[in-house]
């Protein structure tokens, strides 16, 4: 029987598909013999469960490959030429694997651990806030498909196939220039555009040409690890400058600084987004201390509260800013297809460089994006992307206020796919990780985002890329939850609880004011009329109104929209100007109030 052999319908491809596989799998390994006779398409069929059809069309597929061989009124035979150009294993069976002391041989090689923050099977948890995964449904897949389709047209063929030499594809470097890089207010020629193996392999390529022992490189604190692990690689001094409100704080970059690397457009990992007139200084500081700028427009695309400020490659005009930007994020993680765009100079060193361990990457994965562009559907994805990420992202902001409005803090920011969070005082994030994780939720701890010596405890980062819209409210309110049963606060003062005649007397008329934990200003009115008004943002952009009643010492209220439109009771305590509500002995949310 040939069950245990053949495990078939696994989802991902065809029956078919996967029988040629597992045959193949099984001549080579010895199963099938060479000269040996295969089972009959009809008795295979039976025993595996599918359709006569499909092994026959296996069989023939194999027999064009060479795998097998059908002799008339005989059968179907394993080739006996299968085995042909293999050469013959010569290895002592008693002779031990890596005798050799492969560490002491390698280079030393010292720089700290690169793992993944979260587990191979994340998609296996119910609630993935992680950054930087695949989502299918967001994947252009038929679009993808027709243009590698188009890729592989004879003539198609012809272009990308012959040898370049260390070139890349010159349609993929025009629709770079006229398609992606006038998005961010760049103009560049052919000979400053690098195609790279995303945009790692850029950062790597720079670190290899301009960094050293006696080159002092300033990044962002928290920041991006790759670039401080490249820096240690080459043994390059590094300082860091943190961040402020508007991205990296410029008094912290020090005057004998050589390379700055910033994340301008959503810093990593805070999404901070940089302001223009801070981009503007940045250049203008960059000029007089005559040092490089490494700018990583990391998720350019979205901006969801305002336009996306300039690159600063395009304030650029000494050639001093090294643009580097991937297809990657917005598309796929696999895709692993980037560019930078620099000085004619540094991309020909690069490109010298880059020959040492490929001459180029794929010359078919670059026709293909190439098309993707040209046909139009690298904007469509953009659009189909900004939107469905904005909506993610928007959900997140609400699930947290509403959930999590008295303990959390989050960074100021214009929109990204994550959100940087500061938990309540004493909170762990290694072990709130941890905890988070067995009932699956994983959210992502910062330790590995801080190079110097202190790390706070209490931050972490949710991402919304990898976990549809519908399930962000749930995983924040379980979320909520664990935070109530493991902070580490002990029990707050609320103050002088209200109740009767007080209590209906101080809500009648008073206005609430503070801030959600986006850091937008909100204020709420109670009319004694029993309805309630609420206005949010700097400029008042939301606006909703409800209504409000006490019953039995607790005061209820219900939005028209916000809060989700659920009906909740508080207890309510005061000091001398704060409110606090206050459900089930827990502390929901603070503000201050004023008395007309």
């Amino acid at each position: 029987m040939l069950q245990h052999l053949f495990t078939l319908d696994d989802g991902t491809t065809s029956l078919q598909r996967q029988l040629q596989r597992k045959l193949i799998e099984a001549i080579l390994n010895g199963y099938f013999a060479a000269g040996s006779r295969m089972p009959s398409s009809r008795k295979l069929a039976e025993q595996l469960g599918v359709s006569r059809n499909t092994v026959v069309a296996a069989y023939e597929q194999l027999s064009d490959e060479g795998y097998l061989v059908s002799r008339e009124r005989s059968g179907i035979f394993v080739s006996t030429h299968v085995f042909d150009e293999h050469a013959e294993s010569t290895k002592p069976e008693c002779i031990k694997d890596d005798q050799l002391n492969w560490q002491a041989a390698c280079n030393p090689f010292s720089i700290e651990s690169s793992a993944p923050p979260y587990p191979d099977n994340w998609d296996d948890y119910r609630y993935p806030f992680i950054d930087g995964q695949y989502d299918q449904s967001l994947f252009p897949l038929n679009q993808w498909r027709e243009c590698s389709r188009i890729s592989l047209n004879v003539d198609e063929i012809k272009s990308w196939a012959r040898d370049s030499g260390y070139e890349d594809d010159a349609s993929l470097i025009h629709e770079i220039r006229t398609k992606v890089l006038p998005r961010r207010g760049i103009q560049a020629q052919p000979d400053e555009i690098l195609v790279t193996l995303g945009s790692q392999q850029a950062l790597y390529l720079v670190s290899r040409l301009l960094m050293n022992t006696s080159t002092l490189l300033t990044m962002e604190e928290p920041g991006y690890q790759g670039i401080r692990q490249l820096a240690q690689h080459n043994l390059c001094p590094i300082r860091f400058a943190s961040i402020e409100k508007d991205g990296i704080a410029l008094d912290d970059v020090s005057p004998q600084t050589q390379l700055l690397y910033v994340t301008p457009s959503h810093q990593v990992p805070t999404a901070v987004t940089m302001s223009k007139e801070k981009r503007e200084a940045l250049v203008a500081r960059a000029n007089k201390d005559d040092f490089i700028v490494i700018e990583d427009d990391y998720e350019s695309e979205a901006n969801f509260i305002s336009n996306p400020n300039p690159a600063l490659k395009s304030l650029d005009s000494q050639g001093r800013v090294i643009y580097i930007s991937s297809f990657s994020k917005a598309l796929a993680p696999g895709l692993r297809l980037g560019f930078m765009v620099a000085s004619p100079v540094l991309i020909k060193r690069a490109r010298q460089l880059r020959a040492l361990m490929l001459r180029h990457p794929p010359a078919n994965n670059q026709r293909i994006m190439a098309l993707f562009l040209s046909l139009g559907y690298y904007d469509m994805t953009m659009r189909r992307l900004y939107q469905a990420i904005n909506e993610r992202w928007q959900e997140l902001r609400e699930a947290l206020n509403h959930y999590l409005g008295p303990y959390i803090v989050t960074s100021e920011t214009m929109g990204g796919s994550t959100c940087w969070v500061k938990g309540p005082p004493g909170l762990n994030s290694q072990k709130f990780a941890a905890a988070a994780a067995q009932k699956g939720i994983l959210i992502e701890p910062v330790d590995r985002f801080y190079g110097g010596q202190e790390k706070p405890d209490s931050f972490f980062r949710l991402g919304v890329r990898s976990l549809p819209k519908e399930k962000i409210r749930p995983g924040i309110e379980e979320l909520a939850k664990l935070i109530d049963d493991i902070r580490a606060d002990g029990d707050p003062s609320f103050g002088c609880h209200l109740k009767g005649e007080k209590l209906k007397r101080f809500l009648s008329g008073v206005s609430f004011s503070g801030h959600t934990v986006f850091g937008d200003p909100y204020c709420i009115t109670l009319h004694p009329d029993g309805s309630m008004k609420g206005v949010e943002g700097h400029n008042n952009e939301k606006v909703d109104e409800g209504t409000w009643w006490l019953k039995d010492n607790v005061w209820y209220r219900q939005w028209q929209q916000w809060s989700y439109g659920e009906l909740l009771g508080f207890d309510i305590y005061i000091t001398e100007n704060r409110i606090h509500w206050v459900r089930d002995g827990k502390l929901v949310d603070a503000a201050n109030y004023t008395k007309p």
